[in-house]
């Protein structure tokens, strides 16, 4: 899963090399390497799938690029080793840190209710410096891979900025299917809620968000504080100031 989720649309692969040769396994700066493979941290290999059949409630095949993902546009990726993470193995799994990615350290997320104003003005002025800055590492399609051509010549991606990227991927897992011709979709389907994906696939979503949210800003102790709306007679967090 946390494959998948890091393995939307890497800026190194989004063009027509990459869906030409169906391979994003970029350089890592550290070395030079793809994936960082001189030192150690990853190799350029084969995707896995699983070769499960579809739910009753998916009755097509190889008309929607999210099927078997990511084989669509990619079948070649990193694997990282160890505690090495990211799509060319450049950063550290989530919940290790250091040179090496050898220490672990554990993050506790607060109840927003419990934070002082000023905890809460950092975290809104967090979220608005993300949906001010364009996303450094990943881009978004702007259409099918199909409409990019058989062999990527016309590739089709999109800025966006690191606030609405998870908006993005979260309505790219759970859009209609299309089927072809205006208005013909396939409406019973959202691979992210209607499945057994859907605690974990959000419980990943949330933490490549915070941990790009601390690039962002530079704050490694930053963790998303939560609302427990548990017996809430209102709605507290609906406030001018949050």
């Amino acid at each position: 899963l946390v494959w998948i989720c890091s393995g939307q649309f890497p800026r190194p692969c989004a063009n027509s090399e990459g869906l030409r040769t169906k391979e994003c396994c970029p350089v890592w700066d550290g070395d030079g390497s793809p994936c960082g493979a001189l030192s150690g941290r990853g190799f350029c290999t084969e995707v896995l799938v699983s070769e499960e059949p579809n739910g009753p409630q998916y009755p097509h095949s190889g008309i929607d690029d999210r099927e078997r993902w990511p084989l669509a546009f990619f079948n070649r990726t990193c694997r990282c080793a160890g505690n090495y993470g990211g799509f060319n193995c450049g950063e550290c799994r989530f919940g290790y840190w250091g040179t090496n990615c050898a220490e672990y350290r554990e993050s506790v997320r607060r109840n927003i209710m419990t934070l002082s104003t000023d905890e809460q003005q950092k975290f809104i002025s967090y979220l608005n410096l993300a949906k001010n800055t364009i996303s450094r590492d990943y881009v978004i399609s702007t259409a099918t891979r199909a409409e990019m051509g058989e062999n990527g010549e016309n590739p089709m991606f999109s800025d966006i900025n690191s606030y609405d990227l998870f908006v993005w991927i979260h309505y790219y897992v759970s859009r209609d299917t299309f089927l072809g011709g205006p208005g013909n979709v396939w409406k019973d389907i959202d691979f992210a809620h209607e499945s057994a994906a859907f605690l974990p696939w959000h419980r990943v979503f949330l933490l490549h968000w915070e941990n790009e949210i601390r690039k962002l800003t530079g704050d490694f102790n930053f963790t998303i504080p939560y609302w427990d709306w548990r017996g809430a007679q209102s709605c507290e967090v609906c406030t001018d100031a949050l």
